[in-house]
C-alpha cells in the first residue's frame, strides 16, 4: 500500500525542522496528503484546587500553551519550502498529563509519521514522549530523522534491515514495503541468530521468499555479535556497507501504560546518524 497520508508533529521549532522538511519532501515526491500537527503543552494539571490564584494560573498555562501552538503552526507554514501541496496543518493544545493518548490519535490515521531523533542538541523528554506514544500508540511507521539532515528527495537507495524473527520486526518489513521496493539493494542483517529457531537451516529465507514476492531482491547477512551493544554491529554495516536507511521494530517496556523504550531501541535513536524506519 503506498503512503499516501503522512505526518509530522511540531512542538518545537529547533529540533523539528528537519522533521517538517523531510515530511514535506516525500509527501511531494509521492503526490501524498501531509498533516502538520503543531502542539503546544499545558502544563496544568486539573485537580479540584481551591479557587482564585489557582483558577488563574490553570487559565495562564493554556492561554501560553495556546499561543506557543499558534506561533508554531506559523513557523511550519514560513518554513515549508516551495508549493506547499496537499497541505493541512493545525494548532493543538495538549495537558501534559494526556500527551501520550492524545498524540497517537492525532497521528493514528497516518501512513507514514515523520520524527525527530528524540535525543541530541534541542531535544528533551518532550521528544522522547511524542516519539514514543508515536511509535507505541499508532500502528504506523515512523521514519526518525537524524540531525545529519533533512532526507527524502530520493527514494532510499540501500536498506539495512535488522531482522531478528520477532514480531515487532516483521511488523516494521510489513509497513516498510513501499520503500523496500524503491530500493536498489536491500540487505537484511542477522546478528548471532538463535541456535534454536524454526529457521535456523535457512536463517533469513522465508523472509526474502516474502519480499520476493512483492519484487523485493533481498540478500541475508549473518553477523556475530562482536561488540558490546547489537545497536553498534548495526550502525557499523550500515556504515560500512553506504545504507541510507536502517528498517527495524520497536521494542519498549509497559510501566504504569507509559511506553518506555527498550534498550536495543534507545541505543540506535541515541547514536544512529542513519534515518530509521521504525514500527512496533
Amino acid at each position: 500500500m503506498p503512503y499516501k497520508t503522512i505526518s509530522v508533529v511540531i512542538t518545537d521549532s529547533a529540533a523539528d525542522l528537519d522533521a517538517l522538511v523531510t515530511a514535506h519532501t516525500i509527501a511531494s515526491r509521492l503526490d501524498a496528503h501531509l498533516d502538520v500537527h503543531c502542539v503546544g503543552i499545558d502544563p496544568a494539571r486539573y485537580d479540584p484546587m481551591p479557587g482564585g490564584t489557582s483558577a488563574i494560573m490553570v487559565e495562564t498555562g493554556l492561554a501560553e500553551a495556546r499561543a506557543r501552538a499558534e506561533s508554531l503552526e506559523k513557523w511550519a507554514l514560513e518554513h515549508l519550502p516551495g508549493e506547499k501541496g496537499a497541505l493541512s496543518t493545525q494548532a493543538v493544545v495538549i495537558p501534559q498529563m494526556g500527551l501520550d493518548t492524545l498524540v497517537a490519535r492525532l497521528a493514528r490515521y497516518s501512513d507514514l509519521i515523520v520524527a525527530s531523533k528524540p535525543y541530541g542538541k534541542n531535544r528533551g523528554p518532550l521528544q522522547v514522549n511524542v516519539l514514543e506514544a508515536e511509535l507505541f500508540g499508532t500502528g504506523a511507521p515512523v521514519l526518525v530523522v537524524p540531525e545529519t539532515g533533512p532526507v527524502g528527495v530520493e527514494p532510499f537507495k540501500r536498506v539495512a534491515i535488522a531482522w531478528n524473527e520477532s514480531s515487532e520486526s516483521f511488523a516494521a518489513i510489513r509497513v516498510a514495503i513501499p520503500i523496500l521496493a524503491a530500493a536498489d539493494q536491500v540487505d537484511i542483517v542477522m546478528i548471532d541468530p538463535p541456535s534454536h529457531s524454526p529457521e535456523r537451516s535457512d536463517p533469513g529465507g522465508a523472509i526474502c521468499m516474502m519480499l520476493s514476492r512483492h519484487g523485493i531482491r533481498a540478500e541475508v547477512s549473518i553477523l556475530a555479535r562482536t561488540m558490546p551493544r547489537v545497536s553498534d554491529v548495526m550502525m557499523r554495516f550500515a556504515t560500512e556497507h553506504g545504507c541510507d536507511l536502517i528498517v527495524m521494530g520497536a521494542y519498549g517496556h509497559s510501566r504504569f501504560r507509559e511506553s518506555i523504550l527498550g534498550g536495543a531501541t534507545r541505543d540506535l535513536l541515541e547514536r544512529t546518524e542513519v534515518p530509521l524506519l521504525m514500527s512496533h
